[in-house]
């Protein structure tokens, strides 16, 4: 270690120990060691989220798609795949049904669920999604 000399006064030490750089090393790593496992974390969950808001988005597409969709009867099932792996099933029952003008079409009420698997297929739904569609039947084409 070098002394530097002041005019007029007392020995200053001048630089940084071996000693010094060695704490400063060691609360450094210890710094690092605890920031680093949270920082892991942080970016794994922000990979399942990401996962998950893009099943939510297909799923609420699909669902809009049965609604629109005039071919959807009460009692019906439908299962399926996206392109990306996410597994689907929709299934239609009916909640209630009232007659029209003429009595062999009633409207119907249909609730739709919608549930999600994910892109793991591990059985049980991720999530489910419901909504009801009102149902009323096309008039028959006249001759």
């Amino acid at each position: 270690m070098r002394r530097a000399v002041r005019r007029g006064g007392p020995i200053a030490p001048a630089g940084v120990s071996l000693l010094e750089v060695l704490i400063a090393i060691s609360l450094l790593g210890i710094s690092f060691g605890a920031i680093f496992p949270g920082l892991s974390e942080g970016l794994r969950t922000t990979a399942r989220l990401a996962d998950y808001q893009q099943e939510i988005g297909f799923a609420t597409g699909k669902l809009d798609e049965f609604v629109l969709d005039p071919t959807v009867v009460a009692g019906e099932e439908r299962s399926g795949d996206s392109p990306s792996g996410i597994h689907w099933k929709m299934t239609a029952e009916l909640v209630e049904s009232r007659p029209l003008h003429d009595p062999d079409r009633p409207a119907q009420l249909l609730r739709i669920n919608l549930e999600v698997m994910g892109a793991g297929k591990t059985g049980a739904p991720r999530f489910a999604l419901q909504t009801l569609k009102l149902k009323i039947p096309e008039a028959p084409a006249k001759p």
